[in-house]
C-alpha cells in the first residue's frame, strides 16, 4: 500500500478501496478511508492532520477504517441517504432479515459497528473546505445512497465517483445492479447516474477500484453501451422493474413528449406523469414533477434498508437546450403525494422556482411532520408562495387557470385547467385514468375509472365533487398522473360519473348506516402527527373531527398518553352537525427525562358511547 500523486494536491492511496486525499499545507481531507491504514503513511505526503473524511458510499472496503481516521481528529461526512448505515449500522443489522428473504440489495455490505457521523452530504448541495468546493451528485447505481463529488482542484474538474464505473467504461461489480429479487434496476440507476456524469464533464475521474479515468465522457458512453446490450436480452431481465410498457426507447436518457407547442409532457415512462407549460416569455411552469421512473420508489423491500425517497434531476438539461428555457419560474401542485412532489424541492432551492398549491394541499406540503398520518408524504417541507381557494381563478404569463378542490384519490387534492394550443387541458393528478379491465359481458375493454384509495381520507360526497368538477371545467384533454392522455368529451364526463355513481351503489350495499362512518378512516385525526418535545414540555394537539352520522351528534375526546406524561383525563365535548366538521385542542406534558418514540392517542365518544383509542400521533421526548 502506497501514495500515488495524481496532480499536485491529490494522492491516491490505494487499499482495499482508493482513497483519495486533497491536500492543503499540512492539513488535508479524505474521499474514502479504505481501512485507514494510510493514517500510518501520511508523513510520507506532508500531511500532518486529516480533517474530514468524505464518503461516496457505504460499503465496508470503503469505510471500516474511518474508526481510525476519527480517532487522529477526523470528522466524518456521509450521503444523505445512507446516514443510517454508518451512525445505526448495529440497528440495521439487528432487524436485518435472515430467512424468507427476498432483498438482494448489497446493503449485505454494510459495517459491523457504529460510525458517529458529523455532517450529511446533501444531494446537490456543496462541500466547502478551505479553497475547494466539491458538488455532491447523487450517484445512484452501485447503492441506493452512493454519491460522486466533483469540483475544480489544481486547474482541473475532478469527479471522486465512488464504484460507480471503472476505467475503460466498466463496471467494479454486476452482482450490485440487483436490487430486488432477480432484477437489475441498478442497471437503470446507473445509467441515469452516467449520463449526469457525462454532462458534467469533468477533466479526470477518480474511481474507489482500478486507475484512473482518463476519459470520462467517453467511458460514460462506452458503459451505456454495455448496459443497453444488458436491457436489449429482454424482460426476463427485469432490467425496468418488470415494467416494459415502454420499450428500450426511453433510454439511456428519457425525453419529453409535445403534446402541442407550449406544452410539455414528461412521458408515460416516469414513475409519475409531470407536464410543462412554456411561455413566449421563455418561462416555464411545471405542473407537478416526481421521478424519472418508477423504481425510484422507495417502498416495500427497500424500507428494510432504511432507504428513503431520493430525488435525482431528470428532463431539465433537456428543457434548456432543445426548448431554449432558463427560467423555471413556478411550479403548480396538483396533490401532495411524494410521486408527483419529489422533485419540487430541487426546483426551489437550485432554480428559484415559486409554488401555488391549492389551500387543501399547501398544508400538508408545508407541515409533511404534521400531516404525515396519510399516506405518501414528502418528508421535506415544500415553501408554498401564494395558497390558493377553491374555484379560484390565476394568471401564469398568457395562461389563465382555474383551480378546483377535486378530493379523489386523495382528500388533499386539486385539479387545475387552463387553455393551451386551442384547447382547454385538465391538469387530474391522481383522479382519473383509463385501464384495460373486464366490462359487463366479460369482454376485457378500456374503461375509464375514478381511483379508490380508503386511507388517503374518503367520503363518499367526495367523488361525487370529483365529477362535478369535471363537468365545471369542461376539458378537451385530460392530462392525468398516471398513464396516457385522455381526450374529453360528453361521453367521457358520463362514463366517469356513471362510474361513481354505481361505485357508491355497491359501497352503501356493503355497510350498514351511517355508511361514511364505515367508510372514512379519518373522521378523527391528530396533527401533528410526528414531532420531537423536550422533557417536561407541554404540547398541544388538534383534534381534526367529522360528523358522519345523518342527525346531530356530540363528539367528546380525551388523550391517552405513554407512562410518564400527564394529561386531564376529562373528556372535551364538540357539537356537530350532520356533515360538519370541528376540532378540538388537546394538551399533554411530557416526562422529565428523554425516551423513546412512542405513541398517544385519543379515545372518542359520539352521544355518550365510547369507540376507544381512534387516532394516535408519534412523539419523541428528545434530550436538551
Amino acid at each position: 500500500m502506497s501514495w500515488t500523486q495524481i496532480s499536485p494536491r491529490i494522492y491516491r492511496f490505494t487499499d482495499t478501496c482508493n482513497a483519495y486525499c486533497i491536500t492543503s499545507g499540512d492539513r488535508a481531507i479524505l474521499i474514502d478511508a479504505g481501512s485507514g491504514d494510510l493514517v500510518n503513511h501520511l508523513h510520507e505526503i506532508g500531511v500532518s492532520r486529516v480533517e474530514w473524511v468524505l464518503h461516496t458510499h457505504h460499503h465496508r472496503d470503503q469505510s471500516w477504517g474511518t474508526p481510525r481516521l476519527r480517532l487522529h481528529g477526523a470528522r466524518v461526512a456521509v450521503p444523505e441517504h445512507e446516514r443510517h448505515l454508518f451512525d445505526q449500522a448495529e440497528l440495521f443489522w439487528q432487524h436485518k432479515r435472515v430467512y424468507d428473504n427476498y432483498n438482494d440489495r448489497n446493503t449485505f455490505f454494510t459495517l459491523a459497528q457504529n460510525v458517529p457521523v458529523d455532517a450529511d452530504l446533501q444531494d446537490y448541495e456543496t462541500f466547502t473546505w478551505r479553497d475547494v468546493e466539491l458538488e455532491i451528485i447523487p450517484a445512484k447505481g452501485h447503492t441506493h445512497g452512493s454519491s460522486m463529488l466533483i469540483g475544480h482542484v489544481d486547474g482541473q474538474r475532478v469527479a471522486f465517483t465512488g464504484d460507480l464505473l471503472c476505467a475503460g467504461g466498466v463496471l467494479y461489480q454486476y452482482h450490485a445492479l440487483e436490487y430486488g429479487y432477480g432484477d437489475q434496476q441498478g442497471a437503470l440507476f446507473t445509467l441515469q447516474s452516467l449520463q449526469t456524469l457525462r454532462r458534467h464533464a469533468p477533466d479526470l475521474a477518480l474511481p474507489s477500484h482500478g486507475d484512473t479515468i482518463e476519459d470520462p465522457v467517453g467511458d460514460c458512453a462506452r458503459l451505456e453501451d454495455r448496459l443497453m446490450a444488458l436491457a436489449r436480452l429482454g424482460g426476463g431481465m427485469r432490467f425496468l422493474g418488470g415494467n416494459w410498457d415502454h420499450g428500450l426507447d426511453i433510454l439511456p436518457d428519457p425525453k419529453f413528449i409535445q403534446v402541442s407547442r407550449h406544452l410539455l409532457w414528461g412521458g408515460p415512462h416516469t414513475c409519475s406523469n409531470f407536464y410543462v407549460l412554456l411561455s413566449e416569455s421563455g418561462k416555464a411552469c411545471f405542473i407537478d414533477y416526481g421521478h424519472a421512473f418508477w423504481a425510484h420508489m422507495a417502498v416495500a423491500q427497500e424500507r428494510e434498508d432504511g432507504d428513503t425517497m431520493r430525488f435525482v434531476v431528470h428532463h431539465l438539461d433537456e428543457l434548456r437546450d432543445t426548448y431554449g428555457i432558463n427560467d423555471i419560474d413556478m411550479v403548480l401542485v396538483t396533490h401532495i403525494h411524494d410521486d408527483h412532489t419529489a422533485g419540487i424541492p430541487y426546483l426551489v432551492r437550485h432554480e428559484g422556482a415559486r409554488v401555488w398549491a391549492l389551500d387543501e394541499v399547501a398544508q400538508v406540503l408545508e407541515d409533511p411532520a404534521g400531516w404525515c398520518s396519510t399516506p405518501c408524504t414528502l418528508p421535506k417541507p415544500i415553501p408554498i408562495e401564494r395558497k390558493l381557494t377553491d374555484g379560484e381563478r390565476f394568471q401564469w404569463e398568457e395562461f389563465e387557470f382555474e383551480v378546483h378542490h377535486a378530493p379523489g384519490q386523495t382528500e388533499f387534492h386539486s385539479v387545475l385547467a387552463t387553455h393551451v394550443d386551442g384547447q382547454k387541458v385538465a391538469f387530474t393528478g391522481d383522479n382519473i385514468f383509463l385501464e384495460l379491465a373486464p366490462g359487463h359481458t366479460g369482454d376485457m375493454t378500456v374503461q375509464l375509472f375514478q381511483t379508490t384509495v380508503l386511507r388517503n381520507s374518503i367520503q363518499l360526497w367526495m367523488h361525487r365533487r370529483c365529477a362535478d368538477v369535471m363537468d365545471l371545467v369542461q376539458p378537451d384533454l385530460v392530462c392525468p398522473g398516471h398513464r396516457e392522455l385522455i381526450p374529453w368529451d360528453p361521453r367521457r364526463a358520463a362514463e366517469y360519473r356513471d362510474f361513481i355513481a354505481r361505485k357508491e351503489r355497491v359501497v352503501r350495499d356493503l355497510l350498514d348506516d351511517p355508511v361514511d362512518h364505515g367508510v372514512d378512516l379519518w373522521w378523527a385525526r391528530l396533527v401533528p402527527y410526528l414531532r420531537s418535545v423536550q422533557p417536561g414540555e407541554t404540547c398541544s394537539y388538534r383534534l381534526l373531527l367529522r360528523n358522519n352520522t345523518e342527525r346531530p351528534a356530540r363528539l367528546e375526546a380525551r388523550l391517552l398518553v405513554p407512562d410518564g406524561w400527564q394529561t386531564s383525563d376529562a373528556f372535551q365535548p364538540l357539537d356537530l352537525q350532520p356533515g360538519a366538521r370541528g376540532e378540538l385542542t388537546l394538551t399533554a406534558t411530557a416526562p422529565p427525562t428523554p425516551d423513546i418514540r412512542r405513541i398517544l392517542t385519543a379515545e372518542l365518544r359520539i352521544n355518550g358511547k365510547s369507540h376507544g383509542p381512534i387516532p394516535e400521533a408519534l412523539v419523541t421526548v428528545t434530550a436538551p
